[in-house]
């Protein structure tokens, strides 16, 4: 089963990455190409919505790292949304991406960005 990716930009600099298929040796080069465009931009955040990803390797989880890592360096969020129980023990036993990066669902990611944005503008929780 091929790896089907699409990129979306939210907002200017918030980037979605919807995956759905395997995340494998094979389709891990065709995600690194894809993603190395988006880190070539200005870029304040990337989610990765991956409730249609079915399998990830350690290949997979190489390009998940490698592409926290250099938002990292850009001080930018990385964030993946609708992770599958068996894509979340994966990662829980590679131990690769902090467990924060981690969220049950796109609202509660948003939410989570909203909150952040405030935070570094010196808002308060009502906007003020």
């Amino acid at each position: 089963m091929p790896l089907k990716t699409e990129i979306e930009e939210k907002k200017p600099g918030l980037y979605q990455v919807s995956l759905d298929g395997r995340l494998d040796t094979d389709t891990s080069k065709d995600l690194e190409k894809s993603l190395e465009s988006i880190l070539a931009k200005e870029v304040r955040a990337v989610r990765f919505e991956l409730s249609n990803l079915v399998y990830i390797s350690s290949m997979g989880i190489r390009v998940l790292f490698k592409t926290f890592r250099a938002l990292k360096q850009k001080r930018a969020m990385f964030h993946m949304v609708g992770v599958q129980p068996q894509i979340r023990k994966v990662l829980d036993i590679a131990q690769a991406l902090p467990p924060e990066t981690v969220f049950a669902s796109v609202q509660e990611a948003d939410d989570y960005f909203d909150a952040m944005q405030r935070k570094a503008l010196g808002q308060d929780a009502d906007g003020g």
